[in-house]
């Protein structure tokens, strides 16, 4: 796991947002002051990670700022080449806390969600405990663990490897033995105060509950039984008593036959009254009739008379006025006679009007072209000049012109081999660039090859050396697990025991010596071998891959070659075609310069030739409309002259005929004189048209009113005939009925009074029908039968005993199947309890026997003793490759030396090294620890801890040359240290500064 970035913001010091970028470092320090915030970098690490820190409180709300009221703190890293992040926040929202939790990883350029069952550990593969151990490597505590007492060491090695689950292993079989312990004693109570039935007295209620199951059913029919007989005895005393109150219903129903033949007759006269009701209907109507046609032919007679005085009237009003409008029609025919006079002298006024402005218009026109036309032969001269002048000017440009079209159609022949010559060169230098571009690549890959094959050549040799080294170890491991085998038998074994393995009698004396042999730790080997493996497989892949692409390099080289001997070939061809047409010395840019100039002078010859045409074509055009002008002028005088002779004519016309005119209509003008005739005319027409409407709505008035008249005394005539009709028809009716008039008015009803009357009727009848047929049924049910109360209450008597009986036996049925199923209960429960008293007591003894194992110091100083060995030798190697090969830890009883190569291999203890020597013994058991409690996972970067008080000049030298053979590793190295000369000598410094908004982050 190589961390990538850190965001804090809110967590602990850190009150504002810090960015901790570790993408360019490797190796490098982290200072700040006591209390800055230096380890709670690390805690925010495992925060983001696992939700806990070390030694503090794991909740949010004790992490989060002073002050502050959320936290978040985002963490990026990188695990098998992918890259992850995760983001933790926490945030107060008064009565509850949210927390959020966001794990992303990076496909393609994209953050995407992991999946749910994804989780951080499984990733790193690493819990908190072992990320703590691992990562996080506390070199103070190892300094102490080397140069303390044994005891002191086991308690250090106790705790940096995370044993005190042994002694928690322990505690927590010795509580399980004393709950198992209490459940079982607690058992052993139930069973004593639960009593469970005997198997004699199972028995018995079995076959007592057999007798009621056979007793049941015959108990059973005999209570059915007498219930139907109670049954049948209490329905016949029901009937009795009904058919009694029946008869007496019937009885009084009987009473009131008289008041219902009453109604029947009143209904039948009012039905009778009812059915002539349409004839007395329709002679009403008669009778109406001739009431209201006599008064309407009285009105009519009335009316009539009135039309005909005002129809009278009328009429000589009519004659009066067409003897007016005789007089009137004269005098208005000698106004339109002279109105037409006047008419004709109007229209030659007009005519003569419209002549006389036609002329003056004509004349203005004829003034206007006048005008224009001096204006044109004014213009016509000026044109003519201007060309004329023009055409001089171009006649001396074409004369100084220095246009050379025989060079210019030399240059356009080898215009086209000119271009192919200058694509031809640009590929020839283009060519000639990827030539000199091959050769260098070529003499690359040829020094790559030879380094290639330098470092094949070692590898090989460190591979070979390393398989050989393994196979020794591998060896010697394999005779000192066979000696450690017998050892631990022989410490196990007593005198007088039995061999596990001979099955001989095991005693002490005679038995030899076994030689110490300790293990070789052979992970180092096998790691190493299989690191040179993948290094010589690497070194003959990138081989292969060199020699591929020298060859390709070297064809790409000589296929460039034959391409620039064809370009120089077709170059010099064009050359010598160019030089046939030129014949003398050339330049591509001085041919295409010259070419330019003189398409140039070309384009502008044409162009003046071109304008001369124009211009000549031009002044020719001038001159002849120069000359038209001219004549346009003249003939626009003429018509200006006929113009003006033809005004002065019209005005005399119109004076002459508007004297006619005032003359004849004796000052007035001519629409005012036909205005008053139409106008004369107009009130003669309406008042001759009022007349007469008038006249002739007097006469339809007349004619309405006398046919009305006539209509009117038709009706009456037939409404007498329709009701002599009438009359004769209802007394037809009333005679059928044997009715007179009074007695039909005096039976008529209404329909819902006859309604009433005919509902009474059909209950009563209805009520008499039904008691009389409900009588009939109960007598026929009765037939001879008698009862009374008594026989009833003694059947009921014996129903009620039969039906205890049932119940008694029943009741006892039940309660023998309960203490049955309550009896068969305890006793599976009692068999349970036995069950599990027996499987509680096995669960006892085995973890009694486990928490005295575990209690025992000889298991625990065993594991211990063998990881502190296993810790050595692996950090005698680490130690070799941090001074150079100079130094192997080693441990003799019980303590720590340390033997020096450079010295001969003098040994010394570890109480005796310098402070960088200490360094980097304490630091090789660090790594040791580290490795093995990774279980083989890669560790991309280490926080160490340095825990030193000073350093002088030489240990700081020391530490610093050792830090330095760490950081190429290609591990992220990162050292928590107060000493501020040991942080000026690493790379960089991380320093967190205190201030008053919180510790901040400063890059040095």
């Amino acid at each position: 796991m190589r961390p990538l970035e850190l965001i804090v913001e809110g967590f602990t010091s850190f009150r504002t947002r810090q960015v901790l970028d570790f993408t360019s470092l490797d190796l490098f320090a982290i200072t700040g002051a006591t209390g800055a915030g230096k380890t709670s970098l690390l805690d925010a690490i495992t925060f983001a990670l696992y939700d806990k820190v070390a030694n503090k409180p794991n909740s949010s709300k004790e992490l989060v700022s002073q002050g502050a009221t959320q936290l978040k703190v985002e963490f990026r890293f990188e695990m098998r080449q992918t890259e992850y992040r995760v983001l933790r926040t926490w945030r107060n929202r008064g009565k509850t806390d949210e927390k959020k939790f966001l794990f992303d990883q990076l496909i393609d350029g994209e953050w995407e969600r992991c999946d749910r069952s994804q989780k951080v550990e499984d990733i790193i593969g690493m819990d908190f405990e072992t990320f703590t151990r691992v990562i996080i490597l506390p070199q103070g505590q190892f300094d102490e663990f080397l140069k303390g007492e044994a005891g002191k060491r086991r308690e250090i090695l106790r705790q940096l490897a995370g044993f005190q689950i042994f002694e928690q292993m322990r505690k927590e079989a010795s509580d399980r033995t004393s709950r198992f312990k209490a459940e079982r004693e607690g058992l052993d109570k139930v069973l004593e105060g639960m009593q469970a039935p005997t198997h004699e007295e199972v028995e018995a209620q079995q076959l007592e509950l057999a007798n009621l199951e056979s007793l049941i059913p015959e108990l059973d029919i005999q209570a059915k039984q007498s219930q139907k007989l109670l049954e049948v005895e209490e329905r016949l005393f029901a009937q009795i008593q009904q058919y009694q109150q029946l008869s007496l219903k019937l009885a009084q129903l009987q009473q009131d036959a008289s008041q219902i033949q009453v109604l029947e007759n009143q209904l039948r006269n009012a039905q009778l009254a009812n059915s002539i009701m349409g004839t007395w209907t329709v002679l009403q109507t008669a009778r109406k009739r001739v009431e209201q046609a006599i008064a309407d032919l009285a009105t009519a007679k009335k009316q009539l008379e009135i039309s005909r005085l005002d129809l009278d009237q009328q009429q000589q009003v009519y004659e009066q006025f067409r003897t007016e409008q005789v007089a009137t029609q004269s005098q208005i025919e000698t106004q339109e006679r002279n109105l037409a006079l006047a008419e004709s002298l109007h229209t030659h006024q007009q005519q003569s009007q419209a002549e006389l402005e036609r002329a003056e218009r004509n004349l203005q026109e004829r003034s206007q072209v006048l005008q224009k036309a001096n204006k044109a032969v004014i213009q016509a001269k000026s044109d003519l000049q201007t060309i004329n002048q023009n055409l001089q000017n171009l006649e001396a440009a074409l004369k100084n012109s220095q246009y050379d079209p025989t060079k210019l159609e030399q240059l356009r022949q080898v215009a086209e081999p000119l271009t192919q010559w200058q694509i031809l060169q640009e590929n020839l230098t283009k060519q000639q660039q990827k030539s000199t571009q091959f050769q260098t690549e070529i003499q690359k890959f040829t020094q790559q090859l030879e380094k290639a094959q330098q470092a094949i050549a070692k590898a090989e040799s460190d591979f070979q050396t390393t398989n050989n080294a393994l196979k020794e170890a591998e060896a010697s491991n394999l005779q000192a697990l066979q000696t450690s085998h017998a050892n631990a038998l022989r410490t196990e074994l007593h005198d007088g025991d039995h061999c596990p393995v001979c099955n001989h009698l095991y005693s002490l004396e005679g038995l030899p010596e076994l030689p110490e042999l300790e293990l070789v730790d052979t992970s180092g080997l096998v790691k190493q071998k299989e690191v040179t493996e993948r290094q010589l497989a690497k070194l003959l892949q990138d081989k292969a891959k060199i020699e591929a692409s020298l060859e390709a390099s070297q064809q790409q080289l000589q296929s460039q070659s034959q391409e620039i001997e064809d370009l120089e070939s077709q170059l010099a061809k064009l050359q010598k075609q160019i030089d046939q047409v030129l014949k003398s010395a050339w330049q591509a840019v001085d041919i295409l310069r010259d070419r330019q100039e003189l398409e140039a002078q070309e384009s502008a010859y044409l162009k003046l030739s071109s304008e001369q045409k124009e211009i000549a074509i031009a002044a020719q055009n001038a001159e002849n409309k120069l000359k038209t002008s001219q004549e346009n002028l003249q003939l626009a005088q003429t018509e200006f002259d006929k113009s003006s002779q033809e005004k002065v004519l019209r005005e005399s016309q119109l004076q002459e005929i508007s004297q006619r005119l005032l003359e004849i209509t004796n000052g007035k003008s001519y629409e005012s004189l036909r205005q008053s005739i139409l106008q004369a005319k107009q009130e003669l027409s309406d008042r001759l048209k009022t007349i007469e409407a008038k006249y002739q709505q007097a006469r339809e008035t007349f004619a309405k009113r006398e046919e009305a008249a006539t209509k009117a005394q038709e009706n009456h005539d037939l409404a007498i005939a329709e009701q002599a009709q009438q009359e004769s028809n209802w007394q037809h009716e009333l005679n059928s009925i044997n009715f007179t008039e009074l007695e039909f008015l005096a039976a008529q009803t209404a329909r819902s009074q006859m309604d009433t009357w005919q509902q009474q009727i059909e209950n009563y009848q209805r009520q008499e029908q039904d008691l009389t047929t409900r009588l009939q049924m109960f007598a026929e049910a009765i037939a001879e039968r008698e009862t009374d109360e008594q026989a009833i209450a003694k059947l009921r008597e014996e129903s009620q005993q039969a039906e205890e009986g049932l119940q008694i036996a029943s009741e006892s049925r039940a309660s023998i199947k309960a203490w049955l199923e309550q009896a068969h209960q305890k006793r599976q429960e009692s068999q349970e309890l036995e069950e599990r008293k027996i499987a509680l007591q096995a669960q006892e003894q085995t973890y009694h026997t486990l928490a005295q194992d575990l209690q025992s110091n000889r298991f625990q100083e065993y594991i211990l003793d063998s990881l502190q060995q296993e810790l050595a030798n692996r950090a005698s190697v680490l130690l070799q490759q941090l001074s150079e090969d100079r130094y192997i830890l080693q441990i003799e009883s019980g303590d720590y030396w340390v033997a020096d190569n450079w010295n001969g291999g003098e040994k010394r203890r570890v109480r005796t090294l310098s402070g960088g020597e200490t360094f980097a013994a304490s630091l090789s058991m660090a790594l040791a620890l580290s490795e093995k409690l990774s279980m083989g996972i890669e560790l991309g970067s280490l926080f160490l801890d340095e825990g030193f008080g000073t350093l002088d000049s030489e240990t700081l030298e020391s530490v610093t040359q050792i830090l330095e053979s760490l950081r190429q590793q290609d591990r992220l190295i990162g050292v928590i240290t107060h000493i501020q000369s040991l942080a000026e000598r690493l790379p960089t410094q991380i320093h967190v500064r205190k201030s008053i908004n919180g510790s901040e982050l400063v890059r040095i």
